[in-house]
């Protein structure tokens, strides 16, 4: 890891689906939130449209819903309902994913800086940190979209805006991401990004330097960075 150190010096962990498990969890937030509004069926291609939200900022999620779904609500309503349904559902059904806690324990070993970068609302974030304790991870470095004005990923101003937090170049950043959105802000943003494989983004790996099944083989990819 002392290698690992002279390379990179400070790591930026996506939330949903990078250090925790989320993806069931949205989906049932998306349901219920479709089940509010009395759609109870989809078609093959709504279903699609829905595994398509995965890393998508909750804005955009409310606009493709209200046009797809012809929601009479306007988007900040949509937002508002959503949000209230994901902190019910996101404070029972979450983890983290394998191997987190203990590759986070040895990044600490050798001093190197780490926060989350996430396009989840804010709300939502204080939920899964009071659940889960990221403070006790990441400290103070727990950033949401609302950092940065709500410019949600692909926007790079995200991950920029944990670089000078942490106090590093944004070339000397290592980025954990799962979704596209992620894949591409951390490219704009010149830092290399490593992935969290899962069904969705398989055919998107071309844009990432690595990817991994879990944090069991996170230091040894390291190594190859």
């Amino acid at each position: 890891m002392e290698d690992v150190k002279n390379k990179i010096k400070a790591i930026i962990f996506d939330m949903d689906g990078t250090i925790i498990k989320t993806e069931a969890a949205w989906q049932k937030i998306t349901i219920d939130l479709l089940k509010h509004y009395g759609v109870t069926t989809f078609t093959p291609e709504e279903k699609a449209l829905l595994q398509s939200f995965s890393g998508m900022a909750m804005a955009n999620v409310a606009a493709h819903i209200k046009e797809q779904f012809n929601i009479a609500d306007d988007i900040e309503t949509i937002i508002m309902r959503k949000t209230m349904i994901a902190n019910e559902v996101l404070a029972d059904h979450v983890e983290f994913i394998e191997g987190f806690e203990l590759f986070h324990a040895r990044l600490q070993e050798f001093n190197i800086p780490t926060g989350i970068a996430t396009n989840a609302m804010p709300e939502n974030l204080h939920t899964l940190n009071k659940k889960l304790g990221f403070e006790r991870f990441f400290g103070i470095n727990l950033y949401s979209q609302a950092d940065v004005n709500y410019r949600p990923k692909p926007d790079p101003a995200l991950f920029l805006y944990a670089a000078e937090r942490l106090g590093v170049k944004p070339e000397e950043c290592l980025v954990f991401e799962d979704s596209m959105p992620g894949f591409l802000a951390a490219r704009a943003a010149g830092m290399k990004c490593v992935a969290i494989k899962n069904e969705i983004n398989n055919s998107f790996l071309e844009h990432v330097h690595d990817a991994i099944e879990n944090y069991h083989e996170a230091e040894e990819m390291l190594k190859k960075i």
